[in-house]
């Protein structure tokens, strides 16, 4: 089970996370801050360089080249998922 921190504005979440780590998610019109084990659970790398490169901020990334290989590392893995 993962515990993730919901909140109802950006910025609430923004802090919280630049206060606490983890990795901040949109979620509709919301946003989430996770820990790592809930991006293993998603099939990506927790350590991937590209979370750096979006400050682990997929809600407003900064580099948006390095948000775009975490997209598409993730649709790789649900396209796969649904072939089996």
């Amino acid at each position: 089970m993962f515990l993730n921190r919901w909140y109802s504005n950006y910025e609430e979440a923004r802090a919280a996370r630049e206060s606490n780590g983890g990795f901040l998610l949109p979620y509709k019109r919301h946003f989430f801050v996770c820990e790592a084990e809930v991006i293993t659970a998603m099939g990506l790398a927790p350590d991937d360089p590209d979370w750096e490169k979006i400050k682990w901020d997929a809600a407003r990334p900064v580099d948006q080249e390095a948000y775009q290989r975490l997209c598409e590392k993730r649709a790789e893995i649900v396209t796969k998922d649904q072939l089996k």
